[in-house]
């Protein structure tokens, strides 16, 4: 388990100390949880790294996403670009560049993109099975 983690914090590392960009051609959209501010926007996904313990993705995020909960799995996201206000059991909080949360499995919570769109990265360990997602507004 501590090399799985060590890959995570060498992502984040160079995540937040380079000026990586990411390319959005060709590239699939997230589970549709987030509403989009115009119907032309979509929230894109890039998976860096996928085990049998662990799933890092790079999430390109538009607008504001529906109120879900993952029931398997925690669920962690480290700010790379951007304003999100994340609403976490009904608690809210601004998250800026460099910002980490932890949300525990069966935590309800949603996000809100402010200003045109944010980038986090998704840490998940083990990783919730999206179709177990469980969508509450």
């Amino acid at each position: 388990m501590r090399k799985e983690y060590s890959i995570v914090s060498c992502i984040v590392f160079l995540l937040i100390y380079s000026n990586a960009t990411f390319s959005q051609d060709n590239l699939p959209p997230v589970k549709n949880i987030f509403k989009t501010i115009k119907s032309d926007t979509s929230n894109s996904l890039w998976t860096f790294k996928k085990t049998g313990l662990l799933r890092i993705n790079v999430v390109k995020m538009k607008g504001t996403g529906k109120l879900h909960k993952h029931p398997d799995a925690d669920h962690t996201i480290l700010v790379i670009k951007g304003v999100i206000l994340a609403e976490i059991n009904g608690k809210k909080m601004i998250l800026r560049k460099g910002d980490m949360i932890s949300i525990p499995a069966g935590i309800p919570h949603k996000y809100i993109v402010k200003g045109s769109e944010a980038i986090i990265v998704s840490m998940d360990a083990p990783y919730y099975d999206p179709s177990k997602t469980i969508i509450l507004e």
